[in-house]
């Protein structure tokens, strides 16, 4: 139940950051370099990904490291989630979630060394 409570209030904690101006901030920046000419730019992700834990980590110095991955993240799936709602979604490719299940797998491996 420890690990269940701790997990919780990780999440808890980074979701209560979601809405602060410097996490709006940083998911609209990130919507900006994912995004260019129409077309989303994931090979931007490991930078972006960087650049957020980076700025997470320097804005919240209580923040555990485990917190700073879990606040990235979710600004992350803050700024895909912007993208598809402002986007007129055509044909989805099913064999190329592998490729892009690697992308995000490289990603992550980028940003935690």
């Amino acid at each position: 139940a420890s690990a269940a409570a701790s997990a919780a209030s990780t999440v808890a904690n980074s979701v209560s950051r979601l809405s602060s101006p410097s996490a709006v901030s940083r998911v609209s920046s990130a919507v900006s370099s994912l995004v260019s000419n129409g077309q989303v730019n994931m090979a931007a992700l490991p930078n972006i990904i960087s650049n957020i834990s980076s700025s997470v980590s320097a804005s919240a110095p209580g923040a555990s490291g485990c917190e700073v991955i879990v606040q990235a993240l979710l600004e992350v799936i803050t700024a895909l989630v912007q993208i598809v709602s402002s986007s007129s979604v055509g044909y989805i490719n099913p064999s190329s979630v592998n490729q892009i299940t690697n992308v995000v797998a490289n990603a992550m491996a980028q940003v935690m060394g």
